[in-house]
């Protein structure tokens, strides 16, 4: 984009820089999460026909009042286009708590995404959304491990207007800058990962992901040091939904046509976010909260820091795998960093998790970090014409 192209929606690189978001959740198992975003119908024009109160089509002015029938072609009907995006990655990873945290970032009015609402589509997700919203900012814990296959969907409307990522249009009957989409989760337990040969949640899960045009996978380090295992996950599903694509021939080239975002979670643990300090990543952003300008750059160091792990495999295989122009990178916590009074965040005490009778309990108030940026970058990137 360049400055003769006003009317372009602005996606500067500070999207996919550490700024906002944070997964966490130390939910024992993986969940996989498809995700189903439903644009708005595309509007009729405005010349068709249109009836008035009682029903009835009005006449245009100048016809006789019974004239003769003319033959009309059929107006063109309006259609939904869908877009879907899929979220999944290692047991514990905290997809729960990422989809919880999700809901409470979008209502942040001081967001950098303008202004969403959060509208459930059935009883079951407007019961998720209500309980895992208790949880973790009333009772101040981690929701638990999935263990049934569980649809969920909400309805997200925004307003970009004002953001660095709103659009200027000019002569628009309907403003440019309002995003409508649909959410749809399928939220399965992490145990059906285990053998992808022979379970048939994991084979219908991985489809969902195949038939995706985004993607969101959420890393978690602190699993990946300790159990080294984030590859064997990765590969086999990423082996999959490659075979998958083949054989519908939407591979692009020697890559995967989805767009990705990478989210390194659970960025505000002290395990995690000392490391990035040690290795001069972090700067201090808006409001005194931390950022990692280089998130991707982080990744690959903080792969060679965890010796022994499988970590740099796994940056090998996305980047083998996925368009470059299609790849974000993020640092991400769910519950955000711990604060002081006043909102500041203290650097020598920073941390926002607690262990509380052999159970994680959350510190302070929750300030999601990351959470709308994964999905954000993917929509916009989408929407502006680099979709697969």
């Amino acid at each position: 984009m360049t400055e003769k192209d006003p009317d372009e929606t602005r996606f500067p690189p500070s999207l996919s820089s550490a700024d906002r978001f944070r997964e966490a959740g130390p939910a024992p198992m993986e969940h996989l999460w498809r995700s189903e975003i439903r644009a708005a119908p595309v509007e009729q024009d405005e010349r068709a026909e249109k009836p008035d109160q009682h029903g009835e089509v009005e006449e245009a002015e100048n016809e006789p009042a019974h004239a003769a029938p003319v033959e009309f072609a059929p107006a063109p009907q309006t259609r939904e286009v869908s877009t879907r995006i899929g979220v999944w990655g290692s047991p514990a990873s905290g997809k729960t708590t990422f989809l919880g945290a999700l809901r409470l970032a979008a209502l942040d009015p001081a967001g950098p995404f303008g202004r969403w609402q959060v509208v459930p589509s059935d009883d079951v997700s407007e019961r998720f959304l209500v309980e895992t919203a208790r949880k973790l900012a009333i009772d101040k814990v981690f929701p638990p491990a999935t263990q049934a296959v569980r649809p969920y969907a909400w309805r997200f409307r925004g307003d970009l207007s004002g953001t660095a990522f709103g659009r200027r249009r000019l002569w628009r009957r309907r403003p440019a800058n309002r995003l409508e989409f649909e959410l749809s989760v399928l939220d399965v337990p992490g145990g059906a990962y285990e053998d992808l040969r022979s379970d048939g949640i994991a084979a219908r899960s991985i489809d969902h992901l195949a038939r995706a045009q985004g993607l969101v996978y959420l890393f978690d380090p602190l699993r990946e040091a300790q159990d080294s295992d984030s590859f064997a996950y990765l590969n086999g599903t990423l082996t999959r939904i490659t075979r998958l694509c083949m054989q519908e021939n939407r591979l692009d080239g020697p890559y995967l046509p989805h767009h990705l975002a990478v989210c390194l979670t659970k960025f505000d643990d002290p395990e995690v976010f000392d490391r990035a300090r040690r290795g001069g990543w972090t700067d201090l952003g808006p409001n005194g909260v931390p950022v990692v300008s280089d998130p991707a750059g982080f990744f690959d160091w903080l792969a060679d820091d965890l010796h022994g792990s499988t970590m740099r495999l796994v940056g090998q295989t996305l980047r083998a795998n996925f368009h470059p122009a299609r790849l974000h990178f993020f640092t991400t916590s769910a519950i955000g960093f711990g604060t002081m009074p006043g909102g500041s965040i203290d650097l020598r005490r920073f941390g926002n998790v607690n262990v509380v009778d052999g159970g994680y309990r959350i510190v302070g108030p929750l300030r999601p970090y990351n959470v709308m940026d994964p999905l954000v970058a993917l929509l916009l990137g989408m929407r502006n014409g680099s979709r697969p």
